[in-house]
């Protein structure tokens, strides 16, 4: 019988919605394990690494279920986890080391986009205007976005600006210009797309589509209300359809979009997040390695439509770790 570690990180003392939420995923994760016939254990990770490597040695399992997301629920530390476990040489769960670093850090996923030719909306970062140098145009609408943080931690609808908005365009200058960027709004519908390893390779589920049910005024976007906090107008007007069958000429091209993003590396489970121009030309706009699997989540929602349960995504992601 083998044994799965299940490392994943601490929690705060204070824990913000998203940062919890990894809890109720260690309770999924293992109940789905021990129905599936493995034995368990637990690690919190931390950046105190020298303890979490002797303690994983200790422990000395067959495989680590890696959900260990952030650490002080910082993005920039997403991809310490997969380091430590790449040295350690044990089979683990989710993204290797090189992916997690470039796609855990958006702007190096717009750099690997644009070097893979895959289209995605354009940016600037914060430099070119504090040296009050960009190309901003009055007709279009841009957005503030964070550099590392995932779960859309810090983007709400006042994250959106029109180009021509010039004291909106100054203030920029006060943030810091290594944790937010700005990008082209597009705004679209926008699509989810997630994608599981197998031993044939990626498997693309069915396409989501998230829908909002806002006031014509108030911009459409995944920002934190929708994603995590349950009594707010966006989290109960913003609503994943997979109903979109007339639209299903979209998803060859979205589909092999996907499975081109996947040959950069990619492994375990992934989401791609999608926007639709005005003549539906799609945009990638962010790549979720390693995404939310609790059973309120897009993943496994996209996992239900494809006709799993909880322990067949389980154990495809165990699987998927050995190969």
């Amino acid at each position: 019988m083998k044994k799965v570690l299940i490392l994943y990180n601490k929690i705060s003392d204070n824990p913000t919605e998203d940062e919890s939420d990894v809890l109720e995923q260690v309770k999924l994760v293992s109940k789905a394990l021990l129905e599936l016939g493995y034995t368990i254990a637990y690690l919190t990770f931390d950046l105190n690494l020298e303890k979490v490597v002797n303690d994983i040695k200790e422990i000395n399992p067959d495989i680590i279920f890696n959900l260990a997301e952030t650490v002080y629920n910082k993005g920039e530390f997403a991809y310490l986890a997969p380091s430590i476990l790449g040295y350690l040489g044990i089979p683990f769960t989710g993204s290797p080391l090189i992916p997690m670093f470039n796609f855990s850090n958006k702007l190096l996923t717009k750099r690997e986009l644009d070097r893979i030719g895959i289209l995605t909306p354009n940016y600037f970062t914060l430099d070119k205007f504090q040296k009050k140098y960009h190309t901003l145009k009055p007709n279009k609408k841009y957005i503030v976005k964070p550099v590392w943080e995932e779960g859309s931690l810090g983007l709400d609808e006042h994250c959106i600006f029109e180009g021509s908005n010039i004291e909106y365009i100054e203030s920029l200058s006060k943030l810091n210009k290594d944790y937010f960027f700005i990008e082209e709004f597009i705004e679209g519908r926008e699509l989810n797309v997630s994608i599981i390893g197998t031993e044939n390779g990626p498997r693309v589920l069915p396409l989501a589509e998230m829908t909002f049910n806002y006031p014509d005024d108030k911009p459409k976007i995944m920002g934190y209300k929708s994603k995590w906090v349950e009594d707010s107008f966006e989290y109960n007007n913003t609503i994943r359809t997979f109903d979109i069958a007339d639209d299903y000429r979209l998803f060859p091209e979205i589909e092999e979009i996907c499975k081109y993003i996947w040959k950069t590396g990619l492994k375990g489970y992934v989401r791609v997040d999608f926007r639709l121009d005005s003549i539906n030309k799609p945009y990638v706009i962010d790549i979720n390695l390693n995404p939310c699997i609790s059973e309120s989540g897009g993943f496994y929602a996209a996992c239900i439509e494809d006709g799993l349960t909880y322990n067949d995504m389980i154990e495809l992601i165990i699987k998927d770790s050995l190969i």
